[in-house]
């Protein structure tokens, strides 16, 4: 006779834990039967456990078979109310516990080691056995000092540590663990390490060393539990935490060298700044110490180590070789961004006098550049025009929010100087002979040169060196910007996305609602902010602004984000005490497809168009004649405006 068919078994376990959980759906109970118990081996076992220990899933045994924990965790986490989670006989947690007691109950991974723990028979500590001996219990570390456990390797035939015995001796540095499906990934690869029973290849073991959210607590840490076919941390998984920091204890930071980088940052200071008697030079003790405290350094020291020119200077100061000078670095040094990162570290930290960083470099740049001016004529008028004119503008850079974009710019226009005369040369003409007609042929199709090459000219004219004339273009206030609704989507985006960076979303959504100029964003400073009430405000005028909710988060969380950094910036920079460059920024918001002119533009045309001039220059911080003509821009006219305002008070 034929055995009629038997019911599901997951039908069977949801008919038994379903009088238990009234307020989980039997939908939703059958998934997490399904999620628990995925092959019919465990669902028979979970299916006997509960019908031989009625009371099972209430607390009322202490050995919870592995299946059970794991539903009863499922079921707290969805909700239901009569469900207790089983806990450790020795430590009280509710965690998992794979490891059975004598006493008929239920160990966490943690408890069971400390159980297995015995005195070791060379050093006496108690710590779990790596390797019994005639009767004679061996700790790991004394396991691998003591002689036996070293042998000839069959393969290599040195005398070494043996870490296969059968069916051959073979060492540590001639052992490769075999190719076997990942538990983890699925994929073939060489077993790494046993994670809950199953083999771990290599990529998804190192992987486990960057800290991620966990499944179940959400907190972000060292993923080395396995739970319910994934990776979890070691407290919900119950299992000891075995990537934690020696130094701190920490588990959520990269670890290096088994320390995280706040414990390496000592020894990756003493690498760098110490001579080759190990001692740091009195003078460079400020710079020690400001690495040592300074936020956000710790990370980048390890790279300084291996890769940074920058590290190169410093062991050099360090051991004596080159100079504590400005000087001595700037010629070292030769890459720009090194010499203003150096400059402001040092000064920063106390090492060096207060000091123009920029104006420094630019000195130093344009001594350099005139001395390698080969036409002697040429070298001899840019060095009267840098000396009597250019020296001068440059005062006002020197005490600029953003001196270095402005002396580039300088750099250039005095390179546009230099190429002008080489033309002049090659036309053989002199500057007084030199025709307007060609020199108008000449800047056609190059309007960067045409606002170098005007001041130039005009101080020709004004030493009487030549009649050529160059004007300045005309400031244009409209130029290519957004369509309305290509601003919006932007700015719906922008606030939508709560992954992006926040030094990129707080400035981009400040161009797309306010047109504050990148200039001006960089320069905000945290005491700008007012977080203490809802709305977040900012000022960037005369008056606060009342930002969105959403944007107030963001700034919000930005501002938490730089605290650590003294200088108070809300955009700190790369280089110690200066913020972040509008160029730099202006790439991020790039990388996000805004365009911040454009937007700007759209954006200063639709306030101005809605709000008077002087309320829109209150706001924002820009002259009233400036808002006046992105006003009269935008086709709005304000004249009436003081009447309206004394009919409707």
């Amino acid at each position: 006779m034929a055995k009629p068919p038997q019911l599901p078994r997951v039908a069977e376990v949801v008919a038994l834990v379903r009088p238990l959980v009234p307020e989980i759906s039997p939908e939703r109970l059958t998934e997490i039967v399904h999620t628990v118990a995925p092959v019919p081996l465990t669902q028979r076992l979970l299916e006997l456990a509960l019908i031989k220990q009625p009371g099972v899933l209430e607390g009322q045994h202490a050995n919870v078979p592995a299946t059970v924990q794991n539903l009863a965790h499922a079921l707290v986490k969805e909700g239901a109310s009569r469900v207790v989670l089983p806990t450790c006989e020795s430590c009280g947690r509710a965690v998992r516990m794979p490891h059975k007691t004598p006493g008929g109950g239920r160990h966490c991974s943690r408890c069971e080691r400390n159980a297995r723990s015995v005195s070791c028979a060379s050093c006496g500590r108690v710590r779990p056995v790596q390797r019994t001996i005639d009767g004679q219990r061996f700790c790991r570390d004394c396991w691998r000092a003591d002689p036996r456990s070293f042998g000839d390797c069959s393969r290599c035939g040195q005398h070494a540590t043996i870490i296969v015995r059968r069916p051959e001796l073979v060492c540590l540095a001639c052992y490769t663990a075999p190719i076997k499906t990942c538990g983890l990934c699925g994929e073939p690869g060489r077993v790494a390490s046993h994670l809950d029973g199953r083999r771990v290849c290599a990529r998804c073991y190192y992987a486990m060393r960057r800290p991620q959210p966990c499944p179940e607590c959400a907190r972000r840490v060292f993923l080395t539990g396995f739970m319910n076919g994934q990776k979890v941390c070691a407290d919900c998984a119950g299992t000891p935490i075995t990537m934690a920091c020696p130094g701190c204890g920490s588990i959520e930071e990269i670890r290096k060298h088994h320390l995280c980088v706040e414990c390496r940052r000592p020894v990756a200071i003493q690498q760098l700044l110490a001579d080759d008697a190990g001692e740091i030079r009195e003078d460079l003790h400020p710079l020690a110490d400001y690495l040592l405290t300074h936020h956000g350094k710790a990370a980048s020291l390890e790279r300084w180590l291996h890769k940074s020119k920058c590290a190169m200077v410093l062991r050099e100061l360090a051991d004596g070789t080159l100079p504590l000078t400005a000087e001595a670095i700037i010629t070292r040094a030769r890459s720009g961004q090194s010499v203003a990162f150096l400059l402001s570290l040092l000064v920063r930290s106390g090492v060096l006098p207060e000091l123009d960083v920029e104006g420094t470099r630019f000195d130093h740049w344009l001594n350099d550049w005139l001395g390698g001016i080969d036409h002697p004529e040429d070298r001899l008028i840019l060095r009267r025009y840098c000396t009597w004119e250019l020296l001068r503008s440059t005062r006002t850079l020197r005490s600029a929010s953003n001196p270095a974009s402005g002396f580039q710019r300088q750099r250039a226009a005095l390179k546009y100087c230099a190429a002008f005369l080489g033309e002049i040369r090659a036309q053989q003409e002199t500057l007084a002979t030199f025709p307007q007609r060609l020199l108008d042929a000449y800047l056609t199709d190059s309007p960067s040169q045409r606002d170098a090459l005007a001041p130039f000219t005009r101080w020709l004219r004004k030493h009487r060196l030549s009649t050529l004339r160059v004007e300045f273009r005309a400031h244009r206030l409209e130029g290519r910007d957004y369509a309305s609704d290509h601003r919006w989507q932007m700015a719906r985006r922008f606030l939508s996305d709560a992954d992006m960076d926040p030094k990129t979303r707080v400035a981009g959504l400040l161009v797309l609602l306010y047109g504050i100029q990148l200039t001006r964003i960089v320069t905000i400073t945290r005491a700008q902010v007012d977080t203490s009430s809802r709305p977040v405000t900012l000022t960037v005028g005369a008056e606060p602004i009342e930002v969105p909710a959403i944007l107030g988060d963001a700034i919000v969380e930005l501002v938490d984000a730089t605290k650590g950094h003294p200088e108070g910036w809300l955009f700190p920079g790369r280089n110690p005490g200066r913020h972040l460059t509008p160029g730099s920024l202006s790439l991020r918001l790039r990388a996000e497809g805004l365009l911040a002119g454009s937007a700007r533009t759209t954006a200063l045309i639709e306030l101005t168009r809605q709000l008077h001039p002087r309320i829109v220059s209150d706001l924002l911080g820009i002259t009233t004649a400036s808002a006046a003509s992105w006003s009269r821009l935008a086709g709005g006219e304000w004249s009436d405006y003081p009447a309206l305002r004394s009919t409707h008070p």
